[in-house]
């Protein structure tokens, strides 16, 4: 299991959505922190972008991470266009 790290810029994103969406992040969080390749997640690597990947929340929002020293930090969450650099 990894430990994970959320940066301000990712809790205040998620701040701003709705209590159903925050569930889902929850859920989404706990199953990328137990296996990042868990095929629901549907993680890749976000071309152009070093390590960066993203992973599914919901059919519209993407969370934005990365491994640093074994610890998955969770960058941006938001939605699909977040990806779209």
């Amino acid at each position: 299991m990894h430990r994970i790290y959320a940066t301000d810029k990712f809790i205040n994103a998620k701040d701003k959505l709705t209590v159903f969406e925050k569930k889902q992040i929850i859920k989404t969080v706990a199953l990328l922190q137990q296996n990042p390749r868990y095929p629901g997640l549907q993680s890749k690597k976000i071309k152009g972008q070093g390590g960066l990947m993203e992973c599914r929340v919901n059919k519209d929002l993407r969370i934005i991470w990365q491994f640093r020293n074994d610890v998955i930090v969770l960058l941006a969450v938001g939605r699909h266009k977040i990806v779209e650099f």
